[in-house]
């Protein structure tokens, strides 16, 4: 079940993914962890006991401001159920009118979050009756009125299947009109409550989240459906039938607990899927993304760059310790191995390049620092490329974990980035320069470092010197060449080559400064501490052009918008402007003198 394919924000998905995104937006994480309760098991739990699932925690909220308005009791759990939600919402609705009419550059942070809990409140109500219109909910007692419908006394069966029954249903009901009210029997009583509790079902057709339903072949749009559009009377295709009858015979075993018609209802849904002519889902992808949800392998790669540093930390502590400093490179390696076949996968799934989004891009930013940095230890094998691999490759996780707290990192792209070409090639060359760029910088910081530690070691000062000038060639080449294939981009869909957009700019200038600091070192303006200064300088203009000009949200590139993240921008400026210019001066005082 977790593998049924979904249509949602406009690509198809496993049902596995869909329901870890909703309980993401509503409860801040993708299980339920202190109930032992996947996300999928919460979404059916949801829908086959709407009741029970209103009185459940998963409102995150974390603003004591919105708890205040909602009339709710600010809590340390922040954690609030659907009940008590729509209680203050039903109570604020001219709030809602107020804030919803107004643009949304002029609403406060509170407004946009008060905002944000009403229309998740929606979607939670949404996706709780998607598929009532499936789900075993009546129950037909007496006897008589269960042959009629084709039933069993005492069993529960649901909207469609009553529906299939209308004709029964009316004769049966104008029988019942016409009798005098002492005259009516049980079966008449019980029939009447059947009609109402199917007249009062009907009413959830506005639930149309669950996008479970191929579209019928004659379909041109490729828009899937969901259960309830089906109840319309609009013919159906074989396979839609299937889909359908396999859906509500697994909802009916799961309310029962029986796993053998779950096993059943399961085969019957995949060869309805089979039967598809048109568009079918590749299940294969989605097991193999279902898969990816489960194992978690960027959380596991982090834990083993975590464990080289550690180890490498050790292997100082005991005199460089040879030993230690291997263990520390196994680990580096499993970590790299492991981020390496998550970005396969996940190429593999959406079937496009390794970088087409923001997130996308942390993640393969990271995978290149450690690339280069294992690279570099195999030359070296003292530690240095080891440290740069396991520090830039666990930072780089923990800022993607934080892009991946958003929602799906598998999502569409913007129409005009949708060329497998220009993705292979411009954005892939540019993220190599921004990767290789931070590595350069993160040998400025060891050089300065090393200078501090011990200024007499000529050697070790002037090969660390050789790995900063090389790396910042090779960062050269990438961003430069990256560069000229994004103006050939933009000239082939927008019509020029260059247009001196921010993110233009912010390339432009990477590349400059790179061009800068290498002819300043070449022709002795700097020396190597200053050469350091300017690499660590360099990473703060990467972030600039790579994160920066989102907050702008002007210019071809801000289809990548993204708010919230110009105070983090603005600590990692300040932060390293104070370390570097701080080791830089620490370093001449060190030397005795001081220039640049």
């Amino acid at each position: 079940v977790r593998n049924f394919p979904i249509q949602d924000e406009g690509r198809i998905k496993p049902l596995d993914t869909y329901a870890r995104n909703q309980l993401l937006a509503f409860y801040g994480k993708r299980s339920l962890k202190h109930e032992n309760l996947s996300a999928i098991d919460w979404i059916f739990d949801l829908i086959l006991n709407p009741e029970k699932g209103g009185k459940k925690k998963v409102f995150n909220i974390r603003n004591p401001e919105v708890t205040a308005s909602l009339r709710l009791e600010w809590t340390n759990e922040h954690k609030y159920s659907f009940n008590e939600v729509i209680l203050g919402l039903k109570e604020q609705l001219e709030l809602v009118s107020e804030f919803y009419n107004k643009p949304d550059e002029s609403r406060t942070i509170f407004e946009k979050q008060f905002l944000e809990i009403y229309f998740n409140a929606l979607r939670f109500k949404e996706i709780t009756y998607s598929l009532s219109c499936l789900a075993p909910f009546i129950e037909v007692n007496d006897s008589l009125l269960a042959e009629k419908l084709n039933t069993s006394p005492g069993k529960a069966v649901s909207y469609a299947h009553l529906v299939k029954q209308f004709h029964t249903l009316t004769e049966m009901f104008h029988t019942v009109m016409n009798k005098p009210e002492e005259e009516l029997s049980q079966s008449d009583k019980e029939l009447s409550m059947i009609l109402l509790t199917l007249q009062h079902t009907s009413s959830d057709d506005y639930a149309q989240a669950l996008k479970l339903i191929p579209p019928s072949p004659l379909d041109e749009t490729g828009t899937w459906l969901s259960p309830w559009e089906l109840m319309d009377g609009r013919p159906r295709s074989p396979y839609q039938d299937k889909i359908l009858n396999a859906l509500e015979k697994y909802l009916s075993g799961r309310a029962l607990g029986d796993e053998n018609i779950m096993m059943s209802a399961l085969t019957d849904y995949e060869a309805g899927i089979s039967a598809i002519t048109i568009g079918k889902p590749d299940i294969n992808i989605l097991k193999k993304e279902t898969w990816v949800n489960k194992a978690n392998l960027f959380y596991t790669s982090v834990a083993f760059y975590l464990s080289a540093f550690i180890f490498l930390g050790l292997s100082w502590m005991f005199h460089q310790s040879k030993y230690l400093q291997r263990i520390s490179a196994g680990f580096l390696g499993l970590g790299l191995l492991y981020h390496t076949y998550g970005i396969y996968l996940r190429m593999f799934i959406m079937g496009r390049p390794p970088v087409s989004t923001l997130y996308e891009s942390v993640i393969f930013v990271g995978f290149v620092t450690v690339v280069c940095a294992v690279i570099i230890e195999y030359f070296r094998r003292d530690g240095l490329g080891l440290f740069v691999g396991a520090v830039s490759g666990a930072i780089f996780h923990y800022i993607g974990f934080g892009y991946a707290a958003d929602g799906d990192t598998l999502g569409m792209l913007v129409a005009v980035l949708n060329s497998n070409f220009w993705l292979a090639t411009h954005v892939t060359t540019i993220t190599l320069g921004y990767g290789v760029t931070v590595v350069a910088g993160f040998i400025g910081h060891l050089y300065l470092i090393q200078m501090i530690r011990n200024p007499k070691n000529n050697t070790l000062l002037k090969s660390i010197n050789k790995n900063m000038f090389g790396v910042t060639l090779i960062a050269l080449f990438f961003t430069l060449f990256g560069t000229i294939l994004g103006g050939i981009w933009a000239d082939q869909s927008w019509g020029r080559f260059w247009g001196w957009d921010p993110k233009e700019n912010g390339a432009l200038l990477i590349v400059m400064w790179h061009v800068m600091m290498i002819h300043m070192r070449i022709t002795g303006k700097v020396k190597p501490e200053g050469f350091a200064l300017g690499l660590i300088m360099n990473i703060i203009i990467v972030m600039m052009a790579w994160f920066g000009v989102n907050l702008l949200n002007v210019g071809l590139h801000s289809y990548g918008f993204t708010s919230g993240i110009a105070r983090n921008l603005f600590l990692f400026t300040a932060l390293e402007l104070i370390t570097g210019f701080g080791t830089y001066y620490w370093a001449q005082s060190r030397k005795g003198r001081l220039v640049v």
